[in-house]
């Protein structure tokens, strides 16, 4: 392994959880690095009381309450770690800041030492990579990652992993390294250390390194091989079109489509990540905060200092001069920051250049987008243009988010740093939501929250912000703030405050009738063709009313998928998860019966060589589609349905669905059990068709993804024993061949899909 010439601590932490202060350090290991050569290994276990180590901690960590019994206390070897750490030392780390927060919260306060996060480092010079989680890295990069679980080896695999980020910094010219160094100069010590040192090095010279080039991934797929040619309909009319199952059928769509057509999906990006290679087919409009801003980014670069991740951010911008966020090797909260300091809004120059190409069409556009431009009081949508929305049974979430009023407190905090009139306003919303929410998580606004005297000042403070100069990137934000906060826009909306897990909060408002709001838009100025799952026209009252003319194409043929359906009697999960059967992914209710798995089956999957990941516990949905896609079976992906619905990975890729319980909305959810409240029959007229469509979404997902002969299980008794059951199951068959219904196996009736 190759090292910077500079003094480096590797540290590694393993934790009985992840709250600074309320959760222990249990084990602490470092290396010692100088000159280039680790001089020095250490690792430690602490002792804390039994009960405070979780079963999941202990399955992920591998340390039971007996392996920390007679160790020694933390204060006990505070000694021993300090001396290690020298004056002149840069602390290295994954994921760096929740290892030095946890010592902190045991005593040990290392805010004053230089520090380089080696996740985000290795986001910065590894583009290709579609996870920095550190087990990852150590697969892809074959680092040694030895022992498993444990701090000394997590120490040992954060070292390779630097050492090889040194290595692929090194083959950048010395122009690249002076203006990283001078980057670097005007961020923390740590990487203004280490990008000083890469600007000292000698340099050869050598054109721009190869793992520059592509950060976009594209699964394989072969070229389409037809066309289908929607008609157009007549005018006020909503014309409805069944969606295939399969894979190629919205690309069959956007083939046969004229330059009169615009083609909404519900995720631009992952669809243009599924389509064939092409050229100047279709003219993409994103939406403006999928595009950089160069007004905003050159302000960003020309700031005096910057965070740990405005640095990082600011390199990437420089290597690799995206003009989308798609560009990009996002990681961690640069997320944020590029919502908050980079993107555009519907006033930038690049968006406005982008929308104008549009005139010639065809145009593939997000519901998202769609939906924007259709409330826009510059409205750009062609009259007389043919609208064909892909993915209907989603629109009425879809518009709930494009309709809606966000203030994202996390995207103010990242676009206030360095402006002291932003940091103020924000620490203002954030007083007022506290006050307001009183303790809640979930606090519906009322009349009498948004005239108090702190809720009147705070929305004149930020309508003084939006009159003066204000980044283009907080702008959506803070305006919709002033929206939400204008009492006489609670009329047919639903306005909250929300508090989440992680502490972050935020101020929403939607609509509360989308049907309304979408013929409004939509259904009365344009032709449009709603593309929608078989037999559930009578499903999709929330997004068009009862009033509208709407009119029905015959279904569209397409060739059958080759994958099966079954409804196994008296299935366990367990029994399943013991028996797997290739590459799995089990869809199951809560988090905590994910958790309940994880504890139950980790180590014996890992004893028996199965691959088990689970939301929550493998790190984050990037993570467990880069790991369960280059996974050898067997291997089993643990998610909940909403999850799995935005799922991305490779053709023939799953063998199996299970789907554990039927994916109902949950009752206590803001929007839906307020929209819910507008029926007579709330079960059977709203929560019963959202499930039918969420089922048939997440039948076509796996049949992009599944093997040939992949098979689904419900495992629901419901579907035996409640009448509705007995509904949905023939609301399933009837997504079936009637060539072709299979037998009874037996594990259960299974049918086949087409």
């Amino acid at each position: 392994m190759k090292f910077p010439p500079l003094s480096l601590l590797v540290l590694d932490t393993e934790t009985t959880g992840f709250v600074p202060g309320l959760h222990r350090v249990i084990e602490y290991a470092c290396l010692v690095i100088k000159d280039g050569k680790i001089e020095q290994e250490y690792e430690q276990l602490i002792s804390v009381e039994s009960d405070e180590i979780p079963a999941y901690v202990q399955v992920m960590t591998q340390i039971r309450p007996e392996d920390l019994a007679g160790k020694p206390g933390f204060g006990d070897v505070f000694e021993t770690m300090e001396k290690m750490l020298k004056k002149d030392m840069i602390i290295v780390g994954q994921n760096a800041k929740f290892d030095v927060a946890m010592l902190r919260g045991e005593g040990w306060d290392l805010s004053d030492v230089p520090v380089i996060d080696t996740a985000m480092l290795a986001s910065l010079v590894y583009p290709e990579i579609k996870s920095y989680s550190l087990g990852y890295l150590s697969s892809v990069l074959e680092l040694d990652h030895s022992p498993k679980h444990r701090a000394l080896g997590d120490v040992r695999a954060t070292a390779a992993l630097f050492s090889k980020c040194w290595e692929r910094l090194m083959m950048l010219g010395s122009d690249e390294r002076s203006v990283l160094a001078d980057l670097a100069g005007r961020g923390p010590q740590g990487y203004c250390q280490l990008f000083q040192a890469l600007a000292d090095m000698p340099a050869k010279k050598t054109k721009r390194p190869e793992w520059i080039t592509g950060v976009r991934t594209h699964f394989k797929t072969g070229p389409v091989k037809m066309a289908v040619n929607l008609p157009v309909p007549p005018a006020d009319t909503v014309q409805f079109c069944e969606e295939a199952l399969e894979p190629s059928f919205l690309p069959a769509v956007i083939k046969g489509a004229d330059a009169n057509t615009w083609i909404a999906a519900k995720n631009i990006d992952s669809l243009l990540r599924r389509l064939p290679s092409s050229e100047n087919e279709f003219v993409v409009l994103p939406s403006p905060d999928f595009m950089l801003s160069k007004g905003t980014a050159e302000k960003f670069l020309s700031q005096k200092q910057f965070t740990a991740d405005e640095l990082t951010l600011a390199m990437k911008l420089h290597l690799y001069s995206p003009e989308t966020k798609a560009d990009l090797p996002l990681h961690g909260e640069e997320y944020q920051l590029w919502s908050g300091k980079l993107a555009c809004n519907a006033e930038s120059p690049e968006y406005l250049k982008r929308r104008a190409a549009t005139a010639k069409g065809p145009v593939l556009i997000s519901h998202y987008e769609l939906l924007q431009l259709a409330q826009s009081a510059t409205g750009t949508i062609p009259k007389g243009m043919h609208l064909i929305i892909d993915d209907g049974s989603m629109l009425e979430d879809t518009a709930t988010q494009a309709l809606g009023w966000l203030c994202l407190v996390p995207t103010l905090r990242a676009a206030a740093q360095g402006d002291e009139i932003l940091t103020r306003c924000t620490d203002l919303v954030e007083l007022w939501i506290e006050k307001t929410r009183g303790g809640l998580d979930l606090k519906y606004l009322s009349e009498v929250d948004l005239e108090t005297d702190e809720a009147v000042k705070l929305k004149r403070l930020v309508e003084e912000i939006l009159a003066g100069e204000v980044a283009h990137a907080p702008r959506r934000a803070l305006t919709d703030l002033t929206k939400i906060l204008d009492p006489e826009n609670l009329e047919n909306r639903i306005i909250w405050i929300e508090n989440f897990i992680d502490g972050s909060k935020a101020i929403r408002s939607v609509p509360e009738n989308v049907a309304a709001t979408l013929s409004e838009l939509l259904y009365r100025r344009f032709r449009v063709t709603l593309l929608v799952p078989k037999n559930s026209t009578e499903t999709l009252s929330p997004i068009v009313s009862p009033d509208e003319h709407t009119a029905f194409l015959p279904p569209v043929k397409f060739p059958d998928v080759s994958a099966g359906i079954r409804f196994p009697i008296g299935a366990k999960i367990g029994d399943l998860i013991a028996t797997p059967e290739g590459k799995a992914i089990f869809l199951v209710a809560s988090k905590r019966t994910i958790e309940d798995i994880y504890v139950k089956h980790a180590e014996q999957a890992e004893t028996v060589g199965m691959t088990l990941l689970c939301q929550g516990f493998s790190g984050g949905q990037s993570r467990m589609q880069a790991e369960f896609s280059v996974a050898p079976s067997p291997a089993l992906l643990v998610i909940t349905p909403w999850i799995y619905e935005t799922m991305e990975l490779p053709p023939k890729t799953v063998d199996r669905l299970v789907i554990q319980a039927l994916p109902f909305d949950h009752p206590a959810h803001a929007v839906f059990n307020r929209r819910s409240q507008r029926y007579q029959h709330p079960f059977p007229d709203y929560a019963f068709p959202r499930l039918r469509n969420r089922l048939f979404r997440l039948i076509r997902t796996f049949c992009r993804h599944c093997s040939d002969g992949g098979v689904v299980d419900i495992l629901d008794d419901r579907l035996r024993t409640k009448p509705y059951g007995k509904e949905l199951s023939a609301y399933l068959q009837s997504l079936l061949s009637s060539a072709d219904t299979g037998k009874p196996d037996s594990k259960g009736e299974q049918l086949r899909l087409v």
